[in-house]
């Protein structure tokens, strides 16, 4: 090459290679080595920007195997969409002797995609005008990989950031505790969340100091402890404490107690900067607790006067193992004052005959599969200066994992159990004199109702006052306070039952109420006389179902219901009119039940319903 015709930039690196070495100047295969040696894809352009010369690291990052099939080739036709815009612009650039700069993305010779940065410069010669164009392309596929991975790293890191932000100021917020932050040695108010809100009622609060948010508590020492917290740093708690707030303008000040923590924010250099609060509204609870400690007073008061005394059993797997009641209690079972209580000396003061029913009542009430509760009475054996006594014992079961607790009350029955004596002695003389004044009355009807004609209806005024006379037997029977349903349906079809299978009686055994008792009697015994002479009860195969029910709640549409329901007999037909039996039916049963009774003459056989809203009781 002659120098002369060399450019200024060929001069330099000739004069430094000489420097060097002189035998590096315009070799050969140092320029062979410089380009086989370089990664960059190295391409000699022509001013057109057609293809001319490619390194061999080019080929090599471009997947060339053969240059000769691309040689002449366009090169911005490597370059897609708006790559190829930019690539065209580079050349012309390059062209007019700027240098010029870009990146994008390009695809190799056999399909990779590839992202470059891409300098394209002119070559020119001794006059100063480009001859040719250099193209130099790095490949910075994995560096724009790699920043692309960091930037979505980052954007997901951001997204997390924010999530978690935002999931914490949704927490802060919807914390059922109240929380406050306080910002320097005035308060000023920060940050509040809703409970908090709530807590003042309607008021402007953050930015502003905290006495001027809430000035009612300036006189409740509430600032004073903030101060305290400020200047020591060391947390304060309080719990239940009174605090009055007025909530809302115009209105009187409210009673409010709280649990609350006040502690320091300190900064990254432990320096205090503000104060955090947090706390809960327990007046709910405390007002519940106050309540509760007046009632166990009117709770003692009410013992005292019903001269009650409280006992305690504890149970760990079926054996007592402690005991403790009051000293009314005490007194009450028996003991004596230097005794201590125990199970055993309890069971010695009970009468002996009393022992064995007193186990079944607590072996009932610790059922498992029972209600749980304990009432018995029983008889305490007397003592010093102390005549022997009936005791009433109730309890409750309370159940606490392994251990199981009786918590009761004992009251003195005796001066009830010696009225029952003396109530049972008269009742005796008075069920005595009723039968003899019911015997009375049957002599007298039967003299009275004499003849032929009258023979049928003297047989009925008999039968009824059987009827009347054993539903008063099952009266004086259960203390005269109340009478087994099932007894007195029983009581009522026994002179009916020359064949037991004629009878399905089915339904839970209820107490009756005294009016109830023989007004149900005198029906089953109207409906029972009636079917033998008319009915199911007159024919071998006819049969005669009795069935009742209660629901659990006196609300219900059916409260009680019962049906009588005569099948097999004869062909039944409505009677031209209404006797005594169908009055007593339709009219005392159905007052005495608070309901209503219908009879149905179907052909198939006599129904008789009974429909009351209300169960049957024991009232009067």
């Amino acid at each position: 090459m002659n120098p002369a015709a060399s450019s200024p930039a060929v001069l330099r690196m000739n004069a430094e290679l000489a420097a060097a070495d002189p035998r590096l100047v315009q070799n050969a295969d140092l320029l062979a080595a410089v380009l086989a040696g370089c990664g960059d894809c190295i391409k000699i352009l022509d001013l057109d920007g057609h293809l001319q010369f490619m390194s061999d690291g080019g080929k090599q990052v471009m997947e060339v195997d053969d240059f000769n099939a691309i040689r002449g080739c366009p090169w911005p036709d490597f370059w897609a969409g708006e790559g190829n815009d930019v690539a065209k612009a580079a050349i012309a650039s390059a062209k007019q002797g700027v240098p010029s700069r870009f990146s994008g993305s390009a695809v190799t010779l056999k399909g990779s995609p590839r992202y470059w940065d891409v300098q394209v410069l002119p070559i020119a010669g001794a006059d100063g005008v480009p001859t040719h164009l250099l193209s130099i392309s790095r490949d910075i596929t994995e560096t724009r990989l790699a920043r692309e991975e960091a930037s979505h790293l980052s954007a997901e890191l951001h997204e997390a950031a924010m999530r978690e932000a935002d999931s914490m100021r949704r927490l802060f917020e919807s914390a059922p505790s109240f929380l406050c932050t306080l910002e320097g040695p005035h308060h000023v108010v920060k940050i509040v969340n809703g409970a908090f809100s709530r807590l003042i009622g309607p008021r402007a609060s953050v930015g502003r100091l905290f006495r001027s948010v809430l000035p009612e508590l300036e006189d409740q020492q509430v600032l004073k402890l903030f101060d305290r917290v400020y200047a020591t740093g060391e947390a304060l708690t309080g719990r239940g404490e009174l605090i009055r707030l007025k909530r809302f303008a115009g209105e009187a000040e409210e009673d409010f107690y709280l649990n609350f923590v006040i502690q320091p924010i300190r900064d990254l250099q432990g320096r205090i900067t503000g104060l955090f609060i947090e706390g809960h509204d327990v007046t709910d609870l405390k007002r519940a607790e106050l309540a509760l400690r007046q009632r166990e007073l009117q709770l003692q008061l009410a013992l005292s006067s019903a001269e009650m005394g409280v006992w305690e059993a504890v149970i760990v797997d079926g054996r007592v193992v402690a005991t403790s009641e009051d000293a009314r209690a005490s007194f009450l079972l028996g003991r004596q004052s230097t005794e201590r209580p125990s199970f055993e000396t309890f069971v010695a003061h009970v009468h002996p005959d009393d022992r064995p029913s007193l186990d079944r009542s607590v072996e009932k009430a610790l059922d498992p599969l029972g209600e749980g509760h304990l009432d018995v009475e029983y008889r305490v054996l007397s003592g010093e200066d102390r005549p022997e006594r009936w005791i009433h014992a109730r309890a409750q079961v309370v159940a606490e994992g392994q251990t199981t607790r009786l918590i009761g009350t004992v009251r003195d029955i005796t001066a009830i159990k010696d009225a029952e004596s003396q109530y049972t002695l008269l009742n005796g003389e008075l069920q005595h004199r009723i039968k003899n004044t019911l015997a009375m009355v049957s002599a007298i009807a039967s003299q009275t109702l004499k003849g032929e004609a009258i023979l049928e209806q003297r047989d009925t005024f008999n039968a009824r006052l059987h009827t009347l006379a054993h539903a008063h037997d099952l009266l004086m029977g259960e203390a005269q306070e109340k009478g087994s349903i099932r007894e007195v349906i029983e009581t009522a079809l026994a002179p009916h039952r020359a064949a037991a299978a004629q009878f399905d009686v089915s339904g839970p055994d209820l107490s009756l109420s005294p009016k109830q008792t023989l007004s149900l009697a005198l029906a089953m015994h109207e409906l029972a006389t009636n079917a033998a002479k008319y009915g199911a009860l007159s024919t071998p195969n006819g049969r005669v179902l009795v069935n009742w029910e209660q629901a659990m709640s006196g609300s219900d549409a059916r409260g009680f219901a019962m049906r009588w329901e005569e099948q097999g007999g004869p062909t039944v037909l409505q009677p031209t009119r209404s006797g005594f039996g169908s009055r007593l039916i339709t009219r005392v049963l159905a007052a005495d039940f608070k309901g209503d009774v219908k009879l149905d003459y179907t052909p198939g056989g006599l129904i008789c319903t009974l429909v009351s809203r209300f169960p049957v009781d024991a009232g009067p």
